[in-house]
């Protein structure tokens, strides 16, 4: 009874107080109603996102389907940086969901639930920020839409690239315009993806805009991802000729930001590995992966806590990876690392001193590797390399770098793909397991056997698709 005389009260004082404000709107001569319109700046009408005036929110949600696709968000759906981590050798499945358990396994039916999800985000991030670089060049009235037309087209450059070192070869790239009118796309070979994203880079390097700090990063950015898609097309010495120290320096980096404060904005590979403990930092997975952990490498730092975790699974051990500290964590989308990588990889083809050079002044280099988060330990400092002597030898030694070097930030599957593609190794001795080896984690038998894919697949619901093949996932 009480409550009820407090709400009436309130109720009371409520309305007491909005005749007291209308009052003061009409003696103020404003229309009664006005007090009732209110204004939000950060908010675009549906019906301005096609004006010039749209052209930053287009770009904020190409930047945001990007991030969604590429680092998924908290805990609900997974990113590409995470579904290759795990066909790779990068995390283990310490999880129950069978659908990521296929990847994990490389036994992945076309119908798979989960990289369904995961193929539409990642298409729907293409062709987000193809829109909002279109739109964006077709309606451009300042300067600082020109860097949006860059900062866009590089976007989705990338992001193409991705699709080409991840997915199989025979990718239909459909489109959709702003009004949502669809276009089904024939299959794309691997090489033809590639060439698609190297035309998304050199779309933004037409629109520099200046050489203000922004324009130079934009720049950077599509530098570095235009030299990766001559990479996967194995033209090492172009790739290297755009990714000099003096365009672009290895403390480059071009970052995508989280954000707890929602969902969608959260770290994902955060998110996944170290809160609800679905992923694992890997160690020799399959028997032939790499140690990341026994290494004890500065550059993919790891835990164990508390000593005996295990992963939701509750039986497979759990190691938290110390790269990304919170939900918050920005993840590099490109950076001047990678530019030195590849600097070195096109050495690596006629100057083994030049190359090894490379590798070893980024090593020296400590200001690249960051301290690790509170609660971590502090690995061993980095030691110059020495030259193995053979060439095979050398290969196996820079992929090692890059995958220590670029961990954890969607690389390695494409990079053993190219191992296999470019450099002549058999399937078997890259990929984990190596096909038909016992599914055994970190000493926890999940059952089964590892197959033989060797990249993500075309999903079930493209099959909709009248162009639409089911490519060869099983050659790189």
């Amino acid at each position: 009874m009480l409550s009820i005389l407090r709400d009436r009260t309130l109720g009371r004082s409520a309305r007491a107080l909005a005749a007291l404000a209308l009052a003061a709107v009409v003696a103020a001569g404003c229309s009664p109603d006005s007090i009732l319109r209110v204004t939000t700046p950060d908010v675009v009408d549906p019906a301005n996102i096609l004006t010039p005036g749209g052209i930053q929110a287009l770009r904020a949600g190409a930047i945001g389907d990007y991030a969604f696709a590429m680092d998924g968000n908290n805990g609900g759906t997974e990113g590409l940086i995470l579904v290759t981590g795990m066909m790779s050798d990068e995390y283990v499945h310490s999880g129950t969901f069978p659908t990521r358990q296929e990847y994990d396994r490389r036994t992945i039916d076309v119908q798979n639930g989960t990289l369904t999800g995961v193929f539409r985000n990642v298409m729907r991030s293409r062709r987000s920020a193809e829109q909002a670089a279109d739109f964006a060049r077709a309606n451009a009235l300042t300067a600082a839409d020109s860097l949006r037309i860059a900062e866009t087209y590089a976007l989705a450059g990338n992001i193409t690239h991705h699709i080409a070192a991840a997915y199989c070869s025979g990718i239909p790239f459909s489109e959709a315009d702003l009004s949502g009118n669809l276009t089904f796309g024939s299959p794309l070979t691997t090489a033809q993806i590639f060439q698609r994203a190297i035309q998304r880079f050199d779309s933004a390097l037409a629109y520099p805009a200046g050489t203000s700090a922004t324009a130079t990063t934009n720049r950077r950015f599509a530098l570095v991802g235009k030299a990766r898609a001559l990479l996967g097309l194995g033209q090492y010495a172009a790739a290297a000729a755009l990714v000099t120290p003096a365009d672009v320096p290895s403390t480059f980096s071009y970052l995508i930001q989280h954000s707890s404060a929602t969902s969608r904005q959260s770290n994902g590979i955060f998110a996944f590995n170290v809160n609800s403990e679905r992923w694992s930092v890997a160690n020799l997975d399959g028997g032939n992966g790499l140690n990341y952990r026994s290494a004890n490498d500065p550059r993919v730092v790891w835990r164990r806590s508390p000593a005996n975790d295990l992963g939701f699974d509750n039986a497979t051990p759990q190691y938290d990876l110390g790269k990304y500290r919170d939900l918050d964590a920005p993840v590099s989308a490109a950076n001047g690392i990678d530019a030195r990588l590849i600097e070195a990889e096109a050495a690596l083809q006629t100057d083994p001193v030049a190359w090894l050079g490379i590798l070893n002044t980024l090593r020296a280099t400590a200001s690249l590797i960051p301290a690790p988060p509170p609660g971590y330990p502090t690995f061993p400092a980095l030691t110059p390399l020495v030259d193995p002597g053979t060439q095979a030898a050398r290969v196996d030694l820079h992929f090692r770098e890059r995958a220590f070097w670029l961990y954890a930030e969607g690389h390695r599957l494409g990079d053993m793909r190219r191992l296999v593609r470019q450099y002549g190794r058999t399937a078997a001795s890259v990929f984990p397991g190596g096909g038909g080896q016992p599914y055994v984690l970190d000493g926890n038998s999940k059952g089964g056997i590892f197959g033989d894919q060797t990249s993500l697949p075309v999903t079930g619901d493209e099959l909709n698709n009248p162009q639409s093949v089911i490519c060869d996932n099983v050659t790189p």
